[in-house]
């Protein structure tokens, strides 16, 4: 049997960007990760100031600078004109909300968290443990895995995702519900696109139920693509299941030179598509000393560009909490007092926001409009608890 302080369930963002939290505070934690490697699927991420903002409380600067993108400009183009209709100089972020606004590459941002809690305690991440069940009492909390495997500490959090285990043995809330809408996700080399093309260096575009933004990442050398259709119905509820880009191009038929290109040129020809699926706000995220966080606790569409942003504000909620409360029923009940409001709120808004992303664009319908600098002015590391 292992023990430990707080044993977390995923190593995805939000599990990793905790236990770095917990290890600064000097909580001895453990994480316990289903798959047997580690990494992420190739895609693009944006991470908004108060992401960007936790990333440095937590001493990433310095590397995150050497694999992010800072877009120069954001523009909104006409979908089947290609046309530039609204076009915004990218705000000075760090001097308007106190941190910058990143794109990166989601396997680049995973593994420099790996790396970074893997130098902070070799054994922190455990590979190949299947979760499956959990018994607390007064003095702690043992978690059970499908090897036969067994941790005990003093509290359990669950960051295993949106079929999260630990949240259906807690509430059993039901499966998730398909939400009506496909995510296509590709990367293309600029180097195979017609010079000038590329122009600015983020945009987007709106078409009668599609949605098609594109991005800078790994220096400029690669586009990041990720196209949104309504569809009725979806079978296959893995999250990233290989696309053709015969599919892909369908998908998005009658849109511009420049979609068409960027998805023909899709690096070894390879995409993904992700059916979106979740459920509504949850009432409680916490019993005991069990709690959850990130897509576990509040999966949500991606049409505010939220989702990891609001796991990484999570773990380093939680990590204050158990850091200041000790690893307690309290610290659990803090930690989700201030969190569950405002990850629910993102939840909903960002529902509310997919009836004005699926039409076409117009000239009011400006980049800046469409950013949410009440979301951005949020400050995880000096919210009261």
């Amino acid at each position: 049997m292992n023990e430990t302080g707080a044993i977390i369930v995923g190593a995805g963002m939000g599990g990793l960007v905790a236990t770095l939290a917990l290890q600064q505070a000097g909580v001895p934690v453990r994480v316990f990760e289903k798959a047997a490697t580690l990494g992420e699927v190739g895609a693009g991420i944006s991470l908004a100031p108060n992401s960007t903002r936790v990333l440095i409380a937590l001493g990433l600067r310095d590397e995150m600078e050497k694999i992010v993108n800072s877009p120069d400009a954001m523009g909104r183009k006409h979908h089947e004109t290609g046309e530039i209709i609204a076009l915004d100089d990218a705000p000075e972020y760090e001097a308007k909300y106190g941190a910058p606004f990143w794109q990166m590459h989601r396997a680049d941002l995973h593994d420099l968290l790996v790396r970074t809690v893997r130098d902070n305690d070799p054994d922190a991440i455990a590979l190949s443990h299947d979760f499956v069940s959990f018994t607390q009492d007064d003095a702690g909390i043992e978690a059970r895995f499908a090897d036969g495997a067994t941790a005990r500490g003093a509290v359990l959090i669950g960051c295993d995702g949106l079929k999260s285990v630990l949240r259906d043995l807690l509430w059993n809330p039901g499966q998730p519900h398909y939400l009506g809408y496909v995510a296509y996700l590709g990367l293309t080399p600029t180097a195979s696109l017609p010079e000038g093309l590329f122009t600015p260096s983020a945009a987007n575009g709106n078409g009668p139920s599609t949605h098609f933004t594109r991005y800078l990442i790994r220096g400029g050398e690669t586009v990041n693509y990720v196209g949104f259709a309504r569809r009725d119905d979806w079978i296959d509820d893995g999250w990233s299941v290989p696309a053709t880009i015969d599919e892909v191009l369908k998908s998005f038929e009658g849109w511009n030179e420049e979609v068409q290109l960027i998805i023909k040129n899709t690096s070894a020809g390879r995409a993904h598509k992700w059916g979106m699926f979740g459920r509504g706000p949850m009432p409680q995220w916490s019993q005991d000393r069990v709690t959850l966080l990130g897509d576990a606790a509040h999966a949500m569409l991606p049409f505010l560009g939220q989702g990891v942003s609001m796991a990484i504000e999570d773990g380093i909620v939680l990590g204050r909490a158990l850091a200041e409360f000790g690893t307690t029923p309290e610290a659990l009940a803090r930690y989700e007092t201030v969190r569950r409001p405002r990850a629910n709120e993102i939840l909903e808004r960002s529902d509310a926001r997919a009836e004005r992303i699926f039409r076409p664009s117009d000239s009011e319908d400006t980049m800046s409009r469409g950013l949410p600098p009440d979301i951005f002015s949020y400050d995880a590391i000096n919210t009261p608890l």
